[in-house]
């Protein structure tokens, strides 16, 4: 199997993108592709050279719960949010998501600010990020769909527990320990 390489730990990073923007990757320009990844994950404590599991996503009642393209991480690519996206990301995704508006200025500090009254509605438009955090990036090379023989299902890939149902998919980037 492609994963048998002399792989820190024998783990991978388990991802989940739609598959419109995955087969929109194979036509970005060069070998090096920046893939979406929601929130960071396990981003940071992923080793390079690490091999990445992709479960595609789609809307129809076709997706399956199963690693079915594979990748190799370079690396999670820095993105401050309200900045430009990142070069390399499908056309698909970008044309998608809007380029991001710059975080606004903070308020100057006036009487208001005094009572803290009313700052949880102002924090609002956070609500979004505080489960899996900011939008983040990640750097891979060898981007490929699998073939079949080669798929890997959740139920090899994560407990039952975790899975939490009959379709499953990680949020963020996770790492996973590589079946023998």
């Amino acid at each position: 199997m492609w994963w048998n390489l002399p792989v820190m730990d024998e783990q991978a990073l388990l991802i989940a993108i739609p598959l419109r923007h995955l087969e929109a990757a194979l036509e970005t320009p060069g070998e090096r592709v920046v893939l979406p990844a929601g929130g960071p994950g396990d981003l940071d404590t992923t080793a390079p050279g690490a091999p990445v599991l992709v479960m595609p996503t789609d809307e129809a009642d076709t997706e399956i719960s199963a690693a079915t393209w594979r990748a190799t991480f370079v690396r999670r690519v820095a993105y401050e949010p309200g900045s430009p996206w990142p070069d390399g990301l499908p056309a698909t995704w970008t044309a998608e998501h809007a380029a991001p508006a710059p975080e606004p200025a903070p308020a100057p500090a006036g009487s208001d600010d005094a009572d803290d009254l009313d700052d949880e509605d102002e924090d609002a438009w956070e609500d979004d990020e505080d489960d899996f955090g900011p939008q983040s990036f990640l750097e891979v090379v060898e981007l490929r769909p699998l073939p079949r023989q080669e798929w890997l299902f959740a139920n090899e890939l994560v407990g039952k527990q975790a899975r939490g149902g009959r379709y499953f998919r990680p949020r963020v980037p996770t790492l996973v320990e590589l079946p023998d």
